[in-house]
């Protein structure tokens, strides 16, 4: 008798309809603090909308993640989000400060690929800085639409104009961006020897001369995922020395001039907290291209990256990097080689190398602890919230490069790894510091700094 009425119970707890979980409905968004940038463009950012029913305990996580995704943006300073209800009706109210707007951008930068190359190898010439000044209208429209106005002087002689417009239709997917410049430089790198760049200076006239165009079309079909089309024509113009006797690879076939097309497709899905600086979350990018020298040699290449990154525990982050990328014709003029010792796709410890050819893999590991997280408050327009945050690391890379004819190329077809300590800067308008003392396999050891993130 007794098992008889456990079993009924047991039954009747089975069949018993779960208790009804409470819910929200969203009767309004609202937003305070958006002098400029438009209400309909944040609402395309958000991760809700209005009239929808929510479980009201994922309401909390929700709204953290709709206040990341308008700081994403990088139209706000700050955006902090709070809910209240006005006559029985459920508003969800977001309150940003804006970031100026209009930012000028001094260039003081170095001619060579790092500081520390510039410091060491290039004895802290000054005539190997460039001194610029780039206007950036970041929301021109109140959609984050970007009109940028560049001149630079110095060692590289730069002058840039482009404009981005993100969305061009009622559903704000599809956008535009157009852009075209113009360089030349008396100096520049024209072979890479025991993976060192060379440079060639001519006073008579400039070594390289080199103006672009290119056109993109935008496809954001989900906010973490975006397709991006772009077509760029550049016309190379190198000095007769190079063309004729220093390299004559340089543009291929003696060239003293060449237009390339480019053509590439960039699948980007991005799914971290801060795309600035991520500390949680993951990213995906796959890039397409295909390279043509009119009436020359053509490659085709696909480069991948896949980050990952976790927060095990309260101020500590973990997080890795792979990158690769494949090029399938190998025999190509100079300019097509760049391969790992450039822009990001750079080993630590590695600063004072290239690595050219035609497949390079790499991957960066991290582990960090957050030392300061702090808000600096300033009763200024635009800048009413200064972050600053410092984060201790340890950090170890491994690559491999290869090369068909490696040549004098010691650093090619061979694994290399590295390891050091370091420190990351962060605070406002995006503006990154890397300190990082770094050990590699060669026995190499230095203090490298770096003006980005990983």
């Amino acid at each position: 008798m007794r098992f008889l009425l456990y079993f009924t119970v047991c039954l009747l707890l089975l069949v018993s309809p779960a208790p009804a979980q409470q819910r929200v409905c969203i009767d309004s968004i609202i937003f305070e603090g958006n002098h400029r940038t438009q209400a309909t463009f944040m609402e395309r950012e958000l991760n809700f909308s209005q009239g929808q029913c929510l479980p009201a305990d994922s309401l909390p996580h929700l709204l953290q993640v709709a206040e990341q995704r308008l700081f994403n943006t990088q139209l706000f300073n700050q955006a902090t989000a709070d809910t209240f209800t006005t006559e029985g009706l459920y508003v969800v109210r977001f309150t940003v400060k804006e970031r100026f707007p209009i930012f000028p951008k001094p260039n003081l930068e170095f001619a060579d690929r790092n500081f520390n190359v510039w410091w060491t190898e290039q004895h802290r010439k000054l005539n190997r800085l460039n001194v610029g000044l780039t206007l950036l209208h970041n929301n021109v429209n109140g959609r984050r639409d970007i009109l940028g106005v560049g001149a630079q002087l110095g060692y590289t002689k730069k002058f840039l104009l482009s404009y981005e417009r993100p969305f061009m239709d009622a559903r704000k997917q599809h956008g535009l961006g157009a852009s075209v410049q113009y360089l030349q430089n008396l100096e520049f790198s024209y072979i890479t020897d025991s993976n060192k760049l060379r440079f060639a200076r001519f006073e008579t006239q400039p070594a390289l001369r080199l103006a672009e165009a290119a056109i993109w079309y935008t496809y954001r079909p989900q906010f973490a995922t975006r397709h991006i089309l772009k077509t760029t024509l550049q016309q190379y113009s190198i000095h007769d020395s190079i063309a004729n006797l220093l390299n004559p690879d340089y543009l291929g076939n003696g060239r003293t001039s060449a237009t390339v097309l480019n053509l590439e497709y960039r699948l980007e899905h991005n799914k971290v907290d801060n795309w600035n600086y991520p500390l949680k979350g993951s990213r995906f990018i796959g890039i397409a291209a295909y390279q043509q020298v009119i009436k020359g040699a053509g490659m085709p290449s696909l480069h991948l990256q896949y980050d990952y990154y976790r927060n095990p525990f309260p101020k500590w982050y973990i997080s890795s990097i792979s990158r690769g990328r494949i090029a399938f014709n190998k025999e190509v003029p100079y300019i097509f080689q760049r391969n790992m010792g450039y822009d990001y796709d750079v080993m630590r410890g590695y600063e004072y190398f290239v690595m050219d050819g035609s497949i390079f893999a790499l991957t960066r590991a991290n582990i960090k602890r957050t030392l300061i997280d702090r808000s600096i408050k300033l009763p200024i327009k635009y800048f009413q919230v200064v972050p600053v945050r410092v984060y201790a690391k340890v950090f170890a890379d491994a690559g491999y490069t290869y090369r068909k004819d490696i040549g004098n190329q010691y650093l090619n077809n061979k694994f290399l790894y590295s390891y050091g300590i370091g420190l990351d800067i962060v605070t406002l308008y995006d503006i990154k510091i890397r300190l990082e003392y770094t050990f590699n396999r060669e026995g190499l050891k230095d203090l490298y700094i770096h003006k980005s993130g990983e």
